[in-house]
């Protein structure tokens, strides 16, 4: 039997979970599996017996269905097309086939859902109330010492203790891909974090990210690094991420931006997916953060107009407000 597995969103270098176990549950059956990254335009050039497109951002959601009719037996699942399509328990339980992907780092949940329910996520309705899913071993390959846990709010998971004194124990290099919430954060947690060999996803880099999404949080978010510099994480190892575009002002976008730089540690702008405009001032925070701009230069020095002929430049024509802005 010939199956073919397609990456629809194919985020470069990252690999995607669900694809990985279906393709470990196809090869235990002794059938042969391809992988196809991105959407092609055009058929594949093989026939094959059954097909699988996982499409987990909502803009690859049309492109993904278009090419699901070009193929036979076809099965298309993902969040960017129906939150409450999940795999069968048999394909869910198992070893992710990491060779699909030819990596060296190990990638799954300790838990699902979360303690809350904010607007902006899909994870409340996709997942529900956080519980526990499986121990770290049911996912981690055994030649693995490196490992990327997607738990959405991995504190507040019913057996964090347990897993990350697993990780200790084993000094296993971990990323926590969805980001940890100060909210959570205690001495304990904050001591054994200490202990933890916390990294970028490319496992290069120590960091520890968190997120200020909204203002209320803002005296966890300080307790917490202060919390954290006391288990040895100092904030220069801290990335906090900042969303924008959902119910904050610009003005409560740069006081986030401030209080972060203030404290010493990193911060990250996450416009919200539904945020319209091609090219607006949400954008052009982003670039000044992101970019790091912000460290030299004031968000009012920044130079508007030439970042947008830059962009202009680089990406053609564009408007904002209306504007064609390469027209001066």
């Amino acid at each position: 039997m010939k199956v073919l597995l397609v990456d629809a969103d194919s985020k470069k270098g990252f690999p995607n979970l669900a694809l990985m176990k279906l393709s470990a549950y196809h090869k235990n059956k002794g059938h042969n599996v391809d992988l196809i990254k991105g959407i092609p335009t055009s058929p594949p050039l093989f026939h094959y017996d059954k097909s699988y497109i996982s499409v987990i951002f909502h803009q690859n959601r049309e492109r993904a269905l278009n090419y699901a009719q070009m193929l036979s037996n076809c099965t298309i699942g993902g969040s960017g097309l129906d939150l409450k399509n999940i795999l069968p328990q048999e394909i869910e339980n198992i070893m992710p086939d990491y060779s699909l992907y030819n990596i060296d780092y190990s990638m799954g949940f300790t838990s699902r859902g979360c303690i809350r329910k904010c607007g902006f996520c899909i994870v409340p309705e996709k997942e529900g109330m956080i519980r526990n899913n499986v121990h770290i071993t049911e996912f981690l390959h055994p030649d693995h010492k490196k490992v990327i846990l997607l738990d959405n709010n991995f504190l507040a998971s019913p057996k964090w203790e347990s897993n990350l004194n697993f990780i200790i124990a084993n000094k296993i290099k971990v990323n926590f891909n969805q980001g940890l919430d100060f909210r959570t954060l205690t001495p304990k947690s904050a001591r054994l974090l200490g202990q933890t060999k916390t990294t970028t996803w490319h496992f290069n880099t120590k960091r520890l990210s968190f997120a200020f999404d909204n203002m209320k949080i803002e005296s966890k978010l300080r307790k917490g690094i202060e919390l954290l510099s006391d288990y040895g994480l100092k904030s220069c190892y801290i990335h906090i991420y900042v969303l924008v575009g959902y119910n904050t002002t610009i003005e409560e976008d740069l006081y986030r931006v401030e209080v972060i730089k203030e404290l010493g540690a990193h911060p990250y702008i996450m416009r919200y997916n539904q945020t319209k405009g091609e090219y607006d001032i949400l954008m052009h925070l982003s670039r000044w953060v992101n970019r790091r701009i912000y460290r030299n230069t004031p968000f009012e020095k920044y130079d508007y107009a030439k970042s947008l002929e830059s962009y202009a430049k680089t990406f053609g024509k564009f408007c904002m407000h209306g504007v064609d802005y390469r027209g001066g």
